[in-house]
């Protein structure tokens, strides 16, 4: 069993004007026992936020359908590529503490022309930050910074703008009725709930499977097959490409038919973003002999598939590759593969139909048992079976997962 590794998300509630949610704000965590901000590298706990909401823990777990505040550093708002997350539900919450450049400024306006929601976090009418107050679609206030006579001279203002504005550690209910007098929109802190901790698990990511996706979605050669191939041997990314694409609608209502299929609707530029927070999410040690146990079926599958000419033939690598995925996770496959915008053929097979790559599943899961009782697909021979499943085999261990330094 590949040993799981905990992750924990903070989530504050975010109100209206009526006391109705809105949205939540996200926030680093490293344990479940303490509630409060760790120090580490700001590009690395907002890659970690955003990977464990939306690859391992699901947003709509986390969130449900409401919107999401996450901090953004300097650093990320810098990066050249398109972010992965779907712009329909995030706020890109920007840091107090950046430097106001051209440069910073023309890449927020780049990401409000996709359509990103902008929000300046901890705002304390700072000169030098000015001209992000026309770039923000809501401006975040901490009213214990900013005195009540401040709060008026700038609130209209800003309102005057059409700017939303945000009332952070609103503590008590004199608070709250003053800012709502005043003009405020939004509403967040302790008065209203204290941050809360939800947590999940993840896959460990194998150094080498990141690093080579880096180096390779940055290629002027790119190659997509390359790319899906390099995904494909490896389960956790994998998994958690599916699981971004079934909750950001980009999967749209055709079902995925292989990894293939999913990168090509990814795309290139958020795969560039993608790998870039999983470099800067920090990645874990090596997977286990069950990921060799997945690759191998998954080879099996398809060379099958290639030799009864079936198509595609990268819907039976994926079979293949997700037959294990419920012993990974330690989860029942019914509900993970809820979670999955997959083939039907592909989760009937999952399921244990005997469908066409159904058979040829069960037909690697005997060979691994050193059994032939098991139904033989289309008019292949025990023997060839096992050559084909020797040659998965040799697949497998060629595929290097050992970690790096």
């Amino acid at each position: 069993m590949s040993k799981l590794i905990d992750i924990f998300v903070g989530r504050q509630p975010v109100f209206n004007g009526q006391l109705q949610l809105f949205a939540y704000e996200l926030l680093f965590r490293t344990n479940s026992e303490d509630n409060h901000a760790v120090i580490v590298g700001g590009d690395s706990a907002s890659a970690q936020v955003m990977l464990n909401t939306f690859g391992d823990i699901g947003i709509k777990d986390v969130a449900g359908d409401h919107k999401v505040f996450i901090n953004f550093t300097e650093g990320l708002l810098l990066r050249e590529y398109q972010p992965f997350f779907p712009k329909s539900q995030v706020i890109i919450e920007i840091l107090e503490d950046v430097n106001v450049t051209p440069n910073l400024l023309k890449a927020i306006q780049k990401l409000r022309d996709r359509g990103y929601t902008i929000a300046l976090d901890d705002y304390v009418f700072n000169p030098k930050l000015e001209p992000l107050e026309a770039l923000a679609d809501i401006i975040k206030v901490d009213i214990l910074e900013v005195g009540p006579k401040q709060l008026l001279e700038h609130v209209q203002r800003l309102k005057d703008k059409g700017v939303r504005l945000l009332a952070e550690r609103v503590e008590t209910r004199e608070q709250y009725d003053f800012c709502k007098k005043i003009g405020f929109d939004y509403f967040q802190g302790y008065f209203f709930a204290k941050p809360v901790i939800i947590k999940g698990q993840r896959l460990p990511t194998n150094k080498v499977s990141v690093l080579e996706l880096l180096s390779n979605v940055y290629d002027p050669d790119v190659d997509m097959v390359k790319l899906s191939q390099i995904i494909a041997k490896d389960v956790s990314l994998s998994q958690k490409l599916l699981r971004f694409l079934a909750q950001d609608g980009s999967a749209g209502k055709a079902k995925i038919s292989s990894i293939h299929d999913a990168v090509l609707r990814f795309g290139l530029e958020r795969l560039k973003s993608w790998a870039g927070m999983l470099v800067l999410s920090g990645m874990d040690d090596k997977p286990n002999e069950l990921f060799h146990t997945s690759l191998t079926r998954a080879k099996f599958c398809e060379l099958v598939a290639d030799r009864l000419k079936t198509t595609p033939k990268e819907l039976y690598f994926t079979v293949g590759l997700f037959s294990t995925l419920d012993a990974v996770m330690d989860l029942d496959l019914p509900s993970l593969l809820e979670k999955l915008s997959l083939d039907d053929l592909i989760v009937g097979a999952l399921m244990g139909e005997d469908n066409a790559p159904g058979l040829v599943l069960k037909a690697s899961k005997g060979l691994e048992q050193g059994s032939t009782r098991f139904k033989l697909p289309g008019d292949l021979t025990p023997t060839e079976l096992s050559n084909l499943y020797l040659q998965a085999m040799q697949y497998s261990q060629s595929v290097d997962l050992s970690p790096l330094g």
